[in-house]
């Protein structure tokens, strides 16, 4: 499917969010290389306090739309909390007593007809700001059913990105298993329905076969500007972070970056940096209420001195920061199976800056690094570990350490995000062939 069809005819590509598209960088990179491409591309992201209603970021049109709330008078029993690891204070809270005992058997079936109200409601308020699409893409499970609507009112073409196995993920994952297989039946559903599936790892994949009954393309979250249409070396150089935050220049940076979440390993890694002389761990990225909780647990620590807690950072500029750092620390924890499975963002990012990683040996992530030899991989629920991990990787002789940046580069390559525009525009190309068929 190319970007004209005919005379004056620019195909038309919505990614629908379920966030407010601050940092989200596997839809930035898909909007940015498409609009590259000549579609027209429109994010339809979630209304958020502080940001505007309309804006337009590198050719492309950003829409943030209010979610609705429809019947907010029903009960409405709270998900389960995610797992909040070992951060003091953060002991996971339930409902207890009668009162919730009958929300949570009234409120639960409730729940499920309320989200597809909401569904509904959503698709209307997305058609009357976005009128139609060729490509409705939904990322995530939130927003499947809004693109399935929005396909039945307008026409087009719906791709379902799964870009985490959700039901296998965070506050889903602990749900009780009836209403957990309820909502895998919902998504198998939805997602037999749509035109496309994606997904973002070969592991990830071989679990949706078998869960949805369909086969993904894989787009791997691939780095930017390498391979083919490399990036301009002057948009590349590292952020001057030991500038920016006074450490000596003898410092070595240990970059933890994303979100502050639990199960993303970041408290394991303020309790290892204590035994990595001479580094300072930098945790780079947004977070609510647990993020919050860490900070004040990490002031208490014997290193608190060397752990710093900096705002996210655009994806444009997460190459930048990246390649100031001397290791990428990726501690996810196996809390769920999307975890175990999961090859993030930031490990790509890594490769691309040429940047050695120690990593957490679970499948998803030890299915890239291992076979890279791009860094060390290690038990992610131990810090002594994870110390030992970083310990290697920064004392390592200047031949290894040329040794893992070669090899970064030479994964990032293969990975490269320019080769996954390619591989995303076949799947839009074959469902756009069955369209006009």
């Amino acid at each position: 499917m190319s970007a004209d069809d005919g005379p004056g005819r620019t195909r038309r590509l919505v990614l629908i969010l379920n966030n407010p598209f601050v940092s989200d960088s596997r839809s930035w990179k898909i909007a940015r290389s498409l609009t590259a491409l000549g579609w027209s591309v429109t994010v339809v992201a979630r209304r958020s306090d502080g940001l505007p209603g309309r804006e337009e970021r590198d050719g492309f049109v950003v829409v943030r739309v209010a979610q609705p709330r429809p019947l907010p008078w029903l009960p409405s029993p709270r998900l389960p909390d995610a797992d909040l690891g070992n951060v003091v204070g953060a002991t996971p809270t339930r409902p207890s007593g009668l009162r919730a005992s009958v929300t949570a058997v009234v409120g639960r079936p409730v729940q499920a007809v309320r989200y597809l109200l909401l569904a509904r409601q959503w698709a209307d308020r997305i058609a009357d700001v976005v009128p139609g699409a060729d490509i409705w893409q939904a990322e995530g499970l939130i927003t499947l059913p809004v693109a399935l609507g929005l396909r039945k009112r307008t026409g087009g073409r719906v791709v379902y990105d799964v870009r985490d196995l959700q039901v296998e993920s965070s506050r889903f994952a602990r749900l009780p298993g009836p209403w957990r297989r309820l909502l895998a039946r919902r998504e198998r559903r939805w997602a037999r329905s749509a035109d496309a599936v994606l997904t973002a790892n070969q592991v990830y994949a071989d679990v949706i076969v078998g869960t949805l009954g369909v086969r993904p393309a894989v787009i791997f979250n691939g780095p930017v500007g390498v391979g083919a249409e490399a990036r301009d070396p002057s948009g590349s150089q590292p952020v001057p972070v030991r500038e920016r935050l006074a450490l000596a220049p003898s410092t070595r940076i240990v970059l933890c970056l994303g979100n502050v979440a639990p199960g993303r390993g970041v408290e394991q890694l303020c309790r290892a940096i204590a035994d990595v002389p001479n580094a300072a761990l930098l945790i780079v990225g947004p977070g609510g209420a647990f993020r919050d909780r860490l900070v004040a647990d990490a002031s208490a620590l014997p290193a608190a001195d060397r752990i710093r807690f900096l705002p996210g950072v655009a994806p444009e500029d997460i190459p930048a920061w990246t390649a100031a750092a001397d290791v990428a620390a990726i501690a996810i924890q196996p809390t769920t199976l999307n975890h175990r499975l999961t090859t993030p963002t930031r490990l790509f990012d890594a490769l691309g800056a040429g940047v050695p990683v120690v990593a957490s040996d679970l499948p998803g992530i030890a299915s890239i690094v291992r076979p890279a030899g791009c860094g060390i991989l290690c038990d992610p629920t131990d810090p002594t570990a994870i110390a030992a991990a970083l310990r290697e990787v920064l004392d390592s002789p200047p031949e290894r350490r040329l040794a893992f940046r070669e090899a970064s580069l030479a994964a990032a390559d293969r990975y490269a995000w320019e080769r996954q525009v390619e591989a995303l525009v076949e799947v839009y190309e074959r469902i756009g062939e069955v369209a006009r068929a």
